[in-house]
């Protein structure tokens, strides 16, 4: 039987894309994606005042706030996810990410997303764009070499990936 081997991201070496999604206030690294397991893992920044796109989960997602706050809109009596905090989101979840206009610097979140991330339209709830572990996988080095910055080698492990340092 072969045990596959865990996969370590130094992610405090990875790049942050900046402008993830065309938003100047939103930075991402990719720690983790898994194409076969319909998974990916990601550490954001988002500045203050951000207001992501409505949208809605088709998976759980797991979200671990290391700085700042933020809440959904949808929900106005939830509260404030602030450093520390954990949150679950069920799978069908829909909600509109939005980071205090107050918060000190950067709000810094790592996201577990199950499944795909259906972004809607504001005005009438369709879908307009869909992220999912293949497609940050795709995008996540096409944005870095955009902006110049260097891209680690990604190595597919079975559907999943690892990185490879960058020279």
């Amino acid at each position: 039987m072969i045990v596959p081997e865990s996969f370590h991201s130094a992610s405090d070496d990875l790049p942050w894309a900046d402008e993830w999604a065309g938003d100047p206030g939103i930075k991402l690294k990719l720690l983790m994606a898994d194409i076969e397991g319909g998974r990916f893992a990601v550490r954001m920044l988002f500045a203050p005042g951000v207001e992501v796109f409505p949208h809605k989960h088709t998976g759980e997602v797991h979200a671990f706030t290391f700085a700042g706050e933020w809440t959904y809109l949808e929900y106005p009596d939830s509260a404030s996810n602030r450093a520390g905090s954990y949150l679950f989101e069920p799978p069908g979840s829909t909600h509109t990410l939005k980071v205090s206009d107050l918060a000190d610097g950067y709000t810094d979140v790592l996201f577990v997303i199950y499944g795909a991330m259906l972004h809607l339209d504001p005005t009438n709830g369709s879908v307009v764009a869909v992220t999912d572990a293949e497609s940050v996988l795709r995008e996540y080095p096409e944005l870095l070499r955009q902006q110049g910055k260097p891209v680690p080698e990604v190595l597919p492990v079975g559907g999943s990936m690892a990185y490879r340092p960058c020279p």
